[in-house]
């Protein structure tokens, strides 16, 4: 298994449109937001990447909602999403479409995610899955320098196993969009249909939502037996010293 992290240059899109189909990939993504954004509430809202800040959260009853990304247009704030300029703890959900895909570092991405979320904040994660028909395109040459096939593509149990070391509690992952990207054919439907039966293993792009759980540091409780004294009146007795010291003088 390759590292996570990377010094290599990553190409990555500044637009849905720089993806083959990725005005339809932006629509299935953005259908499912639709279905999960009205169960978060709360203040504040991160959209982390560029493809993240293009897409819409109005179905979530947070209404403060702020992108977030090195570059790009319509960002509330210009920053690297690895170094978060914001307080730990005060974020109540946060959006990474594709993020990880096209970033060296996503071990540190998602810790900063975890560090700024509130406890039991929402974290939503899409990427492309290495074990699909998009997945196989890396294998030729000509296809690696191109998008969506330069991403680095993690599979979901990958990130479903840094999100439970950091203490992130999965509730859904789905799958979708079974198709190399190359070209959206007039079967695409059909076979989108035909093959969500299978589930996510192979699906070319999975969507996962995910909450901080944070256990708390109360203090238990002593149990009654243990307050009790160990030694109770009348269990031992001294011997007087007085008469030790006349039987010794006799």
């Amino acid at each position: 298994m390759k590292p996570a992290k990377t010094n290599r240059e990553i190409i990555a899109p500044e637009n849905w449109s720089d993806l083959p189909m990725g005005d339809w990939l932006a629509m299935e993504i953005q259908h499912k937001l639709d279905e999960w954004c009205p169960f978060m509430f709360g203040y504040h809202f991160l959209k982390l990447g560029t493809l993240s800040s293009q897409l819409s959260c109005t179905a979530s009853t947070i209404r403060h909602q702020c992108a977030i990304a090195s570059q790009g247009a319509s960002l509330g704030i210009n920053a690297d999403i690895a170094e978060l300029p914001i307080r730990s703890g005060s974020i109540d959900a946060c959006l990474l479409a594709h993020t990880l895909d096209f970033s060296k570092d996503p071990h540190q991405i998602l810790r900063e995610v975890e560090r700024v979320l509130t406890p039991d904040g929402w974290i939503i994660i899409s990427g492309f899955n290495p074990y699909s028909l998009v997945g196989l395109g890396r294998l030729l040459p000509h296809l690696r320098r191109r998008l969506p096939w330069s991403a680095r593509m993690f599979s979901p149990e990958r990130v479903l196993d840094w999100l439970h070391l950091l203490g992130f509690e999965v509730v859904h992952l789905d799958g979708f969009a079974y198709s190399a990207f190359s070209r959206r054919s007039r079967i695409h439907c059909l076979r989108e249909n035909t093959a969500r039966r299978c589930g996510h293993r192979f699906a070319s792009t999975y969507i996962l939502a995910a909450r901080k759980r944070t256990i708390p540091l109360t203090r238990i409780q002593e149990a009654a037996w243990l307050r009790r004294p160990v030694m109770v009146g009348g269990m031992a007795r001294l011997k007087n010293p007085t008469c030790t010291n006349h039987k010794e003088s006799a």
